[in-house]
């Protein structure tokens, strides 16, 4: 665990030099930073990043996007999957009648 390592914990010091209700906070809040190679694992990114990072990545976006044109500019590379290219299952319904189909079987 690199979060651990980080702090200078070893796994066999958890228990005895390490309390493990430490530890558990500790990943814990791992599970929850986007810096974490523990998040970033969980979540199926390439590499993790800061939230600064993220904030930039979006800024810089909006700025080629704002100054270059009418072309549109390639957004830059982001460790996850872009969303809008994984889709699960295929249908012929308009948006409107998949929102039907949707709420009728909704319960």
């Amino acid at each position: 665990m690199w979060e651990l390592h980080k702090l200078g914990i070893d796994v066999e010091d958890i228990g005895e030099a390490v309390d493990h209700v430490k530890v558990d906070r500790l990943l814990r809040v791992a599970t929850r930073e986007p810096s974490s190679p523990l998040y970033a694992a969980m979540n199926g990114w390439d590499f993790p990043v800061s939230r600064e990072w993220i904030a930039q990545a979006d800024m810089l976006d909006a700025f080629l996007q704002a100054n270059s044109g009418r072309r549109k500019p390639k957004p830059y590379p982001r460790p996850w999957k872009d969303n809008n290219t994984n889709r699960l299952g295929k249908t012929t319904l308009t948006p409107d009648e998949a929102r039907a189909v949707l709420q009728k079987n909704r319960g």
